[in-house]
């Protein structure tokens, strides 16, 4: 939207087909003020979401880990760098291992924005562990959208004109800046296919996901340790650090979603939930997730195994 002082907002539609607000830069909503500090005010005024987690836990002397692992289990499905706002609330049972100590969460909820997430714990055949909704399904994405911690959006998928080529072309993927140095994850599982100085892109990394996905992150300043071609990445991993190399005009990361040799927008493609339960999967995870409800309803409220609180 353009208006007597230029650029008034942006707005773009998700897979589901909803437009959601997209910040632009500040100086470009403002120029009279170039050095604005640039915000996000989507979801509410006051602190980030991630910032009132911590601070809510350690008021109600949850364990550290606890929490991290909070953001682990939602972090697919929830925006952790918006404002936190009125009814925003979370809700954990867990208990602690008698070897270790270790804190261990059985049910977590989240709400956020009016919408609630309620997960369980599910430990399969295998021995691993995962958290699965009452139906037995994943809040796992396939890919993570936006593979930076926190990150101001600078530049979307599409045609522009570039800053230092001096000419229209396509851009191929969206740019997030933040400080150089700050940790880039994998978008998914996969393999890396390639770990190196690319020209324009500078320090470059591609990852080969699943059905002919590609991921790659490009102007990094280094990689993290082991990042080799050949090696096995998990989702959520750590594989470089945000900078400004190759034809770059500032500290960002340029990341590209590339399907079957195609570019596609990453903001905007659909993508696949992770797994659903089934079967004997399905028939052990309703009786985990029973033994867990019952074992809610026997604790009383003054426990020190269930807590509740409100995030302000």
């Amino acid at each position: 939207v353009f208006g007597e002082r230029g650029l008034e907002g942006i707005a773009a539609t998700n897979d589901r087909g909803i437009f959601v607000s997209v910040t632009p830069p500040a100086d470009q909503l403002d120029p009279q003020k170039p050095d604005a500090p640039e915000e996000e005010d989507e979801g509410g005024s006051g602190v980030r979401l991630y910032e009132s987690l911590y601070e809510t836990a350690m008021k109600n002397d949850l364990p550290r880990e606890t929490v991290e692992e909070l953001i682990r289990i939602f972090g697919y499905d929830v925006d952790f760098q918006r404002r936190a706002s009125q009814g925003d609330s979370f809700e954990i049972f867990y208990g602690a291992d008698d070897e270790s100590g270790t804190p261990e969460i059985l049910y977590p909820s989240l709400t956020v924005g009016g919408e609630s997430r309620r997960v369980y714990r599910y430990q399969g055949e295998d021995g691993t562990v995962d958290f699965f909704d009452e139906s037995g399904r994943s809040l796992k994405k396939f890919l993570i959208r936006k593979p930076i911690s926190d990150g101001i959006l600078r530049s979307g998928f599409g045609s522009r004109f570039h800053p230092i080529l001096g000419y229209s072309r396509p851009h191929t993927g969206v740019d997030w800046a933040n400080r150089i140095g700050t940790p880039i994850i994998a978008a998914g599982n996969g393999t890396v296919i390639k770990a190196e100085w690319d020209s324009g892109y500078g320090r470059r990394i591609e990852l080969q996901h699943t059905n002919g996905y590609v991921t790659a992150y490009s102007h990094l300043s280094g990689f993290a340790k082991g990042i080799t071609p050949g090696r096995r990445i998990q989702q959520g991993q750590v594989i470089g650090y945000l900078g400004n190399t190759g034809l770059s005009t500032g500290p960002h990361l340029h990341y590209e979603v590339i399907i079957n040799g195609s570019f596609v927008d990453p903001l905007k493609i659909r993508l696949p939930r992770g797994r659903e339960l089934e079967g004997r999967g399905l028939a052990e995870f309703k009786r985990q997730r029973e033994q867990v409800d019952d074992l809610m309803a026997h604790a009383s409220a003054s426990a020190s195994l269930a807590q509740r609180a409100e995030l302000r």
